[in-house]
């Protein structure tokens, strides 16, 4: 027992603590990918780039414009917007053209043949509104909007995002299935990126790689 103690909390001294950043070798715009360093294995860049872990689920949040069907007006005051996608899905994001200025907001979930609230009256204040479920089977969301008093409000655009791993996606090139390895998009335009251990941190992606491979690149900690 004491020499399994010593070895798990070895293993433990060995992780970075949260926060814990290096520099990767190439700021050019593109496709990267680092080999997890045995310290971080979360190591991630921030949460607006494009990336994935192999081994790990990732969120791919797609602008479908078929999952949009449209709006209607069930009441006076009020405007429903329909939204249908695939099983399977479980995360909505609706941007308006305006803010919504604490308006009230349902959201109704259906899933075959019943339905379920993902929100009641909650009043929000934003133009963008995320929803967020657990059930495996929702294929659709309605959307209403109290507008009393304020102008209708009209939908900008809007994403759907799916849990996927991406070692079983078919469309994946091999070069981007390497296990232990962070693979990241950096968005070039003379940004700087730096690579943190994020615990906890759930990874995003807006499109999958295209054809070819990415750059390898290396890691020098931040003092």
């Amino acid at each position: 027992m004491g020499a399994l103690f010593s070895l798990t909390s070895a293993v433990l001294l060995a992780i970075a603590p949260a926060g814990t950043c290096w520099q990767p070798s190439d700021q050019t715009a593109g496709w990267k990918r680092v080999e997890l360093p045995t310290e971080a294995p979360a190591l991630a860049a921030a949460e607006d780039v494009d990336q994935f872990r192999v081994g790990e689920p990732v969120q791919l949040l797609e602008s479908n414009p078929r999952a949009y069907v449209g709006a209607t007006k069930p009441k006076p005051g009020r405007m429903a917007y329909t939204f249908r996608f695939p099983a399977g899905t479980s995360r909505l994001e609706v941007s308006f053209l305006e803010p919504l200025r604490g308006a009230k907001v349902d959201a109704t979930a259906s899933a075959e043949a019943r339905t379920f609230p993902l929100l009641s009256e909650r009043r929000q204040a934003g133009e963008t509104l995320v929803l967020d479920w657990n059930a495996a089977d929702v294929d659709g969301v309605v959307v209403e909007v109290h507008h009393h008093l304020r102008e209708r409000p009209v939908v900008r655009s809007w994403r759907t995002g799916r849990s996927v791993w991406p070692e079983r996606e078919a469309s994946v090139p091999a070069a981007f299935k390497a296990p232990r390895a962070l693979y990241f998009l950096h968005p070039g335009g003379g940004r700087y990126l730096t690579l943190c251990q994020s615990p906890g941190r759930a990874l995003t992606l807006s499109r999958w790689p295209a054809e070819g491979a990415p750059t390898d690149v290396l890691l020098t900690r931040v003092p």
